[in-house]
């Protein structure tokens, strides 16, 4: 007995088991995972991350060492009594220089990478907002899609058997052809609808599979709304506090200040302090031998240059006017779309009860007409009007369900939840 328990516990134990169910959130991870933009939107943050860096780095200072070797044939023509040789030149310097003043153009160069900065990780977050909204849309298209076609199935297993119960009573003369025809009709229509609906389970799956890359078998029902703003006044400060779309256009606006001050610091001088490092050999005449070491101050400062600094203020200036019109549509365009976004939410609420209050009493309805029908009370054609009438009840509800929810998540995009 022994040998065959454990011969059952292998056999059990090697059966596939079966798959956990997945609920909205585990969806929205998932395809935060699987995203390519997300991928995309991580790469270019690290690209911002290194040209901050960059930006930083030029209040360090710079160390070089720069050589050069030679052979070649040297003539000093009897000077000092030395004939041609053979040399190899050679020198080598070490230089060390820290600025000391830019006029503002590393401060200004760090500000705009900063900005830059800011602006990639406000790109991320909308992205991640929107993609948790689409994967809500998809998971309640699932879900929706998957009601819709079990709906059509029973509409069709019912109408195929009034079909089969109305040849039955023309056969025995109790009624005329056109409840075989009426019936034969209502059959094509709900074996129509079937197809549509089996079709649409295909694409919803597709596309919940694109973007999570899960399975779209088995999922939890769509769960309620996450944390949101109670009223309007909460949802508006929120976006404004966070709102990815807002911050992004801010730190497009620190940017383009941040370039008009590197460029106006172009007008200015700067200033290092600097110590260099050299040794010559072979140079001037063979055996030459030099080794020199200076301390100092260097400054540069262009007095003139065609016009090319003055253009660069002219061009960022107009930048700015640029980036504070945009600051002000995308001010505009958060405050309509929150109006808009949260009054959807609750629209979106009192249309799934009522849808939920149309789907229950049609499903009584139809128990009732079922009922009538089986006790001869209604002739058969009723029975598939409830029908028609509980499956779009029945759709309805899921639809509003799944707009419930994306409503929701279209107006976390927006006041930057998470």
């Amino acid at each position: 007995m022994k040998p065959a328990r454990a011969t059952l516990a292998l056999a059990l134990a090697a059966l596939p088991l079966p798959a956990a169910a997945v609920t909205l959130d585990e969806a929205i991870t998932a395809a935060l995972r699987h995203a390519p933009e997300i991928a995309a939107a991580d790469a270019e943050a690290g690209a911002a991350e290194a040209r901050l860096d960059q930006a930083e780095a030029g209040r360090l200072p710079t160390a070089t060492i720069s050589g050069t070797y030679g052979y070649g044939r040297l003539d000093p023509k009897d000077f000092f009594g030395l004939g041609a040789e053979t040399v190899h030149p050679r020198a080598v310097q070490a230089t060390i220089e820290q600025p000391l003043f830019t006029g503002g153009r590393v401060s200004a160069g760090i500000a705009a990478a900063k900005a830059g900065l800011a602006a990639r990780e406000a790109g991320r977050d909308s992205i991640r907002s929107r993609i948790a909204a689409d994967v809500a849309r998809a998971y309640g298209d699932v879900l929706a899609a998957e009601r819709m076609a079990a709906l059509h199935a029973r509409l069709v297993d019912e109408t195929a058997e009034i079909e089969r119960q109305a040849k039955l009573r023309f056969k025995a003369g109790e009624s005329p052809s056109t409840d075989v025809s009426q019936a034969a009709a209502r059959l094509a229509e709900a074996r129509a609808g079937l197809a549509r609906a089996e079709g649409m389970k295909v694409s919803a799956a597709a596309r919940f599979r694109s973007l999570t890359g899960l399975d779209a078998a088995g999922l939890e029902p769509l769960p309620g709304n996450p944390p949101l703003p109670v009223t309007l006044d909460e949802a508006m400060e929120a976006a404004k506090a966070r709102s990815p779309m807002l911050a992004e256009a801010e730190a497009g606006l620190r940017a383009a200040e941040a370039a008009a001050r590197g460029a106006r610091a172009e007008r200015l001088p700067t200033v290092g302090a600097f110590a260099e490092a050299g040794a010559v050999r072979d140079q001037f005449f063979p055996d030459y031998r030099a080794d020199s070491t200076t301390v100092g101050v260097r400054a540069r400062w262009a007095l003139f240059s065609g016009g090319r600094v003055s253009a660069k203020i002219a061009e960022t200036a107009s930048d700015v006017r640029a980036a504070e019109a945009r600051m002000r549509a995308a001010e505009m365009q958060i405050e309509e779309a929150v109006i808009a976004a949260f009054q959807d939410v609750r629209t979106a609420l009192l249309v799934e009860s009522a849808a939920e209050d149309q789907a229950r009493a049609a499903e009584q309805a139809l128990a009732g007409v079922r009922h009538e029908v089986r006790v001869g009370m209604k002739p058969q054609l009723d029975l598939l009007d409830a029908e028609r009438e509980a499956l779009g009840a029945g759709v309805a509800a899921t639809g509003a369900r799944t707009d419930r929810i994306v409503a929701a998540y279209r107006l976390l995009a927006l006041i930057g939840g998470n």
